[in-house]
């Protein structure tokens, strides 16, 4: 029996004027789930579904900016000149070219630790920029099963009514569906408001749930995060007590500064640590994105593999910050 959970959390502004929508694919015409795509300049944006598809709601659409995101792809921007309430707007994202590094062969002069020394210098200031906010959230949850058996060791499998009815013939199917909506206010370092407008439930999750945004407010600016053990975010004060670092490639976003993309290695691997790839911004040293695994084991979970977390940011040229516009958890 194979288990998939895929849960997905977005940071986006509403504006009932006027609507772009379309689908992202790749080059290959495949439909890109989870792109970040908003309006440049301001807050509102969106994110495409599992078919690539997605709907973007702007004040005014003539001369506007729509940029789309997506980690690993060349960042697009859109200018959309139509006047009309409503414009379709499908648009294909091309693979972001790295420049790769060498391999570094004296640790005294790893480029990554010193990248990773003025993310953790900076870390306050850019924290501090984003200290305070208001937005809509919107969360999915999907646990779902593949070839179920209807025996194991001889027993047969009971789910109970709650947990089979969208099951197939061949044990397929989806056991648990949540979706949320969501206004939510925040005031660091603990200053938490939720007020959650709709609701959708059903099937059994198993114990698994991010039904509220709280649940899944993770921060890595933060020294720890909680996953009921306090796992080491790769840019805590005291990181390098945990983690090794290799910076794997460079490349330039849509505001041309430098993206640094390094990976993060645990020294020791039942410690409560992450391990995969930061991104930081060059000159700023903000995080530009997140894409970092949690095995089970690590965070005394028994019942987990692997947690996958990916976090997009995006720049906003007038306030000069970096915010947070989408974040993904997979098991």
């Amino acid at each position: 029996m194979r288990n998939y959970t895929l849960l997905a959390f977005f940071l986006f502004s509403i504006s009932n004027f006027a609507q772009i929508k379309g689908t992202v694919t790749d080059e290959k015409g495949n439909p890109l789930p989870f792109v970040s795509i908003f309006q440049e300049g301001t807050y509102h944006g969106t994110t495409s579904n599992e078919q690539g598809k997605y709907q973007l709601n702007v004040k005014e659409i003539a001369g506007s900016t729509i940029i789309f995101q997506y980690l690993g792809y060349k960042t697009q921007k859109k200018i959309v000149l139509a006047a009309t309430t409503t414009v379709i707007l499908d648009v294909q994202l091309q693979e972001e070219s790295f420049a790769l590094n060498e391999v570094v062969i004296d640790p005294k002069n790893n480029p990554a630790n010193a990248i990773i020394k003025s993310a953790i210098a900076n870390k306050k200031e850019n924290s501090d920029k984003t200290g305070r906010y208001t937005a809509d959230f919107y969360s999915k949850g999907m646990l779902k099963v593949k070839d179920l058996p209807k025996k194991i060791l001889g027993k047969k499998v009971e789910l109970g009514s709650d947990m089979g009815a969208n099951l197939d013939s061949t044990g397929t199917g989806i056991l648990y569906l949540s979706e949320t909506i969501s206004k939510v206010s925040l005031e660091k370092p603990n200053k938490f408001k939720e007020n959650i407008i709709a609701s959708k439930i059903s099937g059994n999750n198993r114990g698994y749930s991010y039904n509220t945004a709280a649940l899944s407010n993770y921060d890595f600016y933060d020294n720890a995060l909680d996953f009921d053990v306090k796992l080491i975010s790769p840019i805590a004060d005291n990181a390098f007590n945990y983690y090794k670092y290799k910076l794997e490639s460079t490349f330039y976003d849509d505001n041309n500064q430098q993206i640094n993309k390094i990976k993060v290695i645990p020294k020791r691997d039942k410690e409560p640590v992450f391990e995969g790839y930061i991104y930081i911004v060059d000159d700023s040293f903000a995080i530009y994105a997140i894409d970092l695994e949690i095995k089970g084991y690590r965070m005394k979970n028994e019942f987990t593999e692997i947690m996958n977390l990916k976090q997009s940011f995006s720049y906003n040229s007038k306030n000069k910050i970096w915010f947070e516009k989408r974040a993904d958890t997979f098991f």
